[in-house]
């Protein structure tokens, strides 16, 4: 599906926050090297400064397969289904002219529709939908994971600098200030970005997303698509545990589904959706008129059209063709004339 314009305002925009991301990272990591790396020979600097470079690489690995993972297309060619509610049938695109899927939303910023979509997150210039959420995920796994370790390293430090220029009382150096700045920086991260990632793992486990959670209609009534929590995990996540703290998906690693259909009523999540979507929509309740009507599918408004033909045609023969209580009326009044 292309893009109503090549690019966009909020997607230039959103280069200078990718900068800004990277610019803050760099900055605590290299607050933490200034003070641990005259350090290195001790064993215990660098058992942490081991872990410590392991987190921040998957930290930036997550970062750029969040950014650069295309969120999810709306397949070409794809509409509703005859049978289908009229809810479906109205969620059309006027932006993109396609028909938009359950839980399918247009980003003014991305300028696209995006399957599944959460959120459009400036941090990483890019949506946040059906196949790169788990790396979004993944992202604030591993930058919380630096962040605490940088914060946790970089306490005892602070704390005998501030002392220190508490009982000289002496203006700050420049290098003094560096610390402090990052150290407060650290902090403030740590606790922001731990609500925030606590709001997303109740999200994940409940098989919702931002949209779906600021949604009035649905703030009312049970999620629809809950499935429970384990097969919540899988959706985003996967089926294959050695592949869920890394950024990667393969085959087995894959988010079950594909993002167009939901069935909301099957509960058996371990097998994958089907090729054939006629198929699946046979499977939910609610659509076995379409089948009795065609059992491809039908896209635009020429199937309504053909249809509403179909049933003028038969209205108009039933309309035409005399009925036989009034035939043997005509006939009786005719031999009583006789």
């Amino acid at each position: 599906m292309p893009r109503t314009t090549p690019l966009t305002c909020n997607k230039i925009l959103g280069n200078f926050f990718v900068m800004f991301v990277l610019s803050v990272i760099l900055f605590i990591y290299s607050n933490v090297m200034k003070v641990y790396f005259p350090r290195v020979d001790e064993l215990g600097v660098k058992v942490f400064l081991g872990c410590f470079h392991f987190s921040v690489f998957m930290l930036i690995w997550c970062f750029l397969r969040a950014m650069l993972t295309d969120p999810g297309i709306v397949p070409p060619l794809w509409g509703f289904y005859m049978g289908d509610s009229e809810n479906k049938r109205r969620r059309y695109c006027l932006m993109c002219h396609v028909f938009k899927p359950e839980r399918c939303h247009h980003c003014s910023a991305c300028n696209r529709c995006v399957l599944n979509m959460d959120h459009h997150c400036p941090w990483i210039n890019n949506c946040v939908g059906f196949y790169n959420r788990k790396f979004f995920m993944l992202l604030l796994v591993y930058v919380l994971i630096s962040l605490y370790m940088a914060l946790i390293s970089m306490t005892f430090p602070v704390f005998i600098k501030a002392k220190y220029l508490v009982s000289i009382h002496s203006i700050p150096s420049y290098h003094d200030i560096y610390m402090l700045s990052a150290y407060s920086l650290n902090l403030l991260l740590v606790m922001t970005i731990s609500l925030f990632f606590k709001f997303h793992v109740n999200l994940v486990l409940s098989n919702s997303t931002t949209i779906d959670n600021m949604d009035k209609k649905n703030t009312q009534k049970t999620n629809i698509y809950d499935k429970g929590s384990k097969l919540n995990w899988y959706q985003v996540f996967g089926k294959n545990k050695l592949l869920w703290l890394l950024p990667i998906t393969g085959i087995s690693g894959k988010p079950i589904g594909d993002g167009v259909i939901w069935t909301q009523e099957n509960n058996n999540m371990d097998e994958e959706v089907p090729g054939n979507e006629v198929e699946v929509r046979k499977s939910v309740p609610g659509s076995s008129e379409a089948s009795k009507i065609n059992s491809s599918p039908q896209i635009g408004a020429s199937s309504i059209e053909r249809s509403q033909a179909t049933e003028i045609k038969k209205k108009e023969d039933i309309d035409t063709k005399p009925s036989t209580d009034s035939y043997r009326k005509v006939n009786n009044n005719y031999q009583s004339l006789k």
